[in-house]
């Protein structure tokens, strides 16, 4: 690692008056980059990849409900458009005319979506087991997804989550529910708790779990991707995800230039020990690092 690169400092950020907690990562005159985290987690999702990728100047957030960043407000519901609008902020903030991005699940699914809708502030997008798609929904799916969420609304209560003794069985427990090790596992557990009576219990927003409102349709991405002219990586976990995998073909004949690997390993292909090397092998490769180093 470089001698002025940092590991994983601690970092805060104001936006719309809401505190958005992060990490930063490697060389601050790197290539700016956000590092955007999946569904349910925190931006511990990058801990070893990020020590693999010194050049860059990688921000890692933790989403709005995720990790150490604050709840969005009461009847708000969580949805790809305000988180975007969340890392544009921050991107403003920051002074990033263009960046770089690499994101996870839920948070490549955003990469992808938000390089087709500001392309001209995007350079490289590495998407890792996710991109926009509809999952297989159809538009009388979605119509009942959007009244099911106003009514989770109006009927959310502050249920308290269940208390675990310690971390070590909260992250048993998503082993228990998920294909991550306890290795991966133990990485997001670490900043996702937080103390209570009785124990540990989690940090995130249960209302992250109701159904998410106006998605889009088939045809709308299909549109969006047609504008992504930054070139994207999707790295495909061969036993990670399948919800976004058999749209992959559809995508690949709009985005103007989406190149796609498949390699083996689960979900949390960038976590866990045994198949980080590769996936920052590939990252490396795509954003020209070792070129860069030479």
């Amino acid at each position: 690692m470089r001698p002025h690169a940092r590991a994983g400092e601690a970092a805060e950020f104001r936006i719309f008056g809401r505190r958005m907690a992060a990490k930063l990562w490697g060389d601050p005159e790197g290539a700016p980059t956000f590092a955007l985290h999946g569904w349910l987690d925190n931006a511990n999702t990058f801990d070893r990849l990020a020590p693999l990728l010194p050049e860059l100047n990688l921000v890692a957030l933790d989403f709005a409900g995720h990790g150490l960043s604050e709840h969005r407000p009461p009847g708000v519901h969580y949805h790809s458009f305000t988180d975007m609008q969340d890392v544009m902020a921050l991107a403003k903030e920051l002074g990033w005319d263009r960046f770089n991005l690499l994101g996870h699940s839920m948070g490549a699914s955003i990469c992808s979506e938000l390089a087709a809708t500001f392309p001209e502030r995007i350079e490289r997008s590495v998407l890792i087991d996710g991109f926009i798609a509809t999952g297989g929904m159809t538009l009388e799916d979605r119509i009942g997804q959007n009244r099911e969420a106003i009514e989770k609304m109006l009927n959310a209560h502050d249920k308290a989550p269940r208390v675990y003794p310690d971390v070590k069985t909260m992250a048993q427990r998503v082993t228990e529910a998920t294909d991550q090790t306890f290795d991966a596992a133990i990485v997001l557990v670490q900043r996702g708790h937080k103390k209570v009576e009785g124990g540990v219990t989690w940090r995130t927003d249960p209302r992250i779990r109701f159904s998410t409102p106006l998605r889009h349709t088939r045809d709308t991405i299909n549109l969006l991707l047609e504008d992504s002219s930054a070139p994207a990586l999707l790295l495909v976990a061969e036993q990670g995800d399948k919800w976004y995998q058999g749209e992959i073909a559809e995508a690949q004949v709009h985005h103007p230039d989406l190149t796609v690997r498949r390699m083996p390993g689960p979900h949390h292909i960038h976590l866990e020990p045994a198949f980080v090397a590769e996936v920052a092998a590939h990252t490396r490769d795509f954003f020209g690092l070792d070129r860069a180093a030479r």
